[in-house]
C-alpha cells in the first residue's frame, strides 16, 4: 500500500484543478471583452438597441453568472477540490480539473450536468454566436463576459476563504457512494482521508449503515 499524499501534493492538485478553470475562463473573458465594448466605442446604437444591450447582457449575467455559477458550478468546483485527500487515486490528482468539475467520480446526475455543459452548451455557443450580426453578437458577448467574470470571481473568493479560514462551501459534492460521508464521520472526513484499514472497514459496512 502506497504512503498517503502529503499536504503539498494535495494543495498542488487542488490548485491545478481550480486554476485550470479560472485560467480558461479568464482567457475567454479576455478574448470576448473587446468585441463586447464595440457599441461603446462606436456609439452607433439606437435607443431600442441600447435597451436590448442592457437586457441581454444583464439577463445572461443573471442566468449564467448568478444562477449557474454562483449557485451551483463555482461552489461545487471548490467543494469537490476538498475531496482530494491523502488517499485519493493518483488519476484524480493528475486529472483534478475534470475531477473538481464533476466530469468523473461523481453521481450520475452530476455527470450528466457537467458533461452537458462541456459537450452541449459551450460548443453550442461557439457555433451559433459567431454568426450573429452586429450589434447582437456584442450584446451576447457582453453577457458572457459578465457571467464568466462573476463566476470566476466567486471561485477565487470561495477558494481563498477555504485556504485562509478552512470554511469550504456548504454544498453536496455529489460524490459516489464509496466517497460519501457516513453518519459517524468527523467533520470533513471522507473515505479518501482514512487509513487503508479504516477504508476497508467502511467498505465492508452494509448500505444502510453507510
Amino acid at each position: 500500500m502506497r504512503p498517503p499524499w502529503g499536504r503539498r501534493c494535495i494543495f498542488v492538485a487542488q490548485l491545478w484543478g481550480i486554476g485550470f478553470w479560472v485560467g480558461l475562463f479568464v482567457q475567454s473573458i479576455v478574448s470576448l471583452a473587446p468585441r463586447s465594448f464595440d457599441p461603446w466605442r462606436h456609439q452607433d446604437l439606437s435607443t431600442g438597441q441600447w435597451v436590448a444591450y442592457a437586457t441581454i447582457s444583464l439577463g445572461i449575467w443573471l442566468c449564467e453568472g448568478v444562477g449557474a455559477f454562483q449557485r451551483s458550478f463555482s461552489p461545487q468546483l471548490v467543494r469537490r477540490a476538498k475531496e482530494l485527500g491523502p488517499f485519493s487515486p493518483i488519476h484524480e490528482l493528475l486529472l483534478s480539473p475534470g475531477f473538481v468539475a464533476g466530469l468523473f467520480a461523481a453521481r450520475g446526475k452530476r455527470l450528466v450536468k457537467s458533461w452537458a455543459l462541456i459537450a452541449v452548451l459551450v460548443p453550442g455557443l461557439a457555433l451559433t454566436v459567431p454568426w450573429l450580426p452586429y450589434p447582437w453578437r456584442s450584446m451576447v458577448d457582453a453577457g458572457v463576459v459578465l457571467g464568466l467574470g462573476w463566476g470566476t470571481a466567486v471561485i477565487v473568493v470561495l477558494y481563498a476563504r477555504a485556504l485562509l479560514t478552512s470554511r469550504w462551501p456548504d454544498i453536496d459534492p455529489d460524490m459516489p457512494r464509496l466517497r460519501i460521508q457516513w453518519p459517524e464521520a468527523k467533520p470533513g472526513e471522507t473515505l479518501s482521508s482514512l487509513q487503508p484499514q479504516q477504508q476497508q472497514q467502511q467498505l465492508e459496512q452494509p448500505l444502510d449503515s453507510a
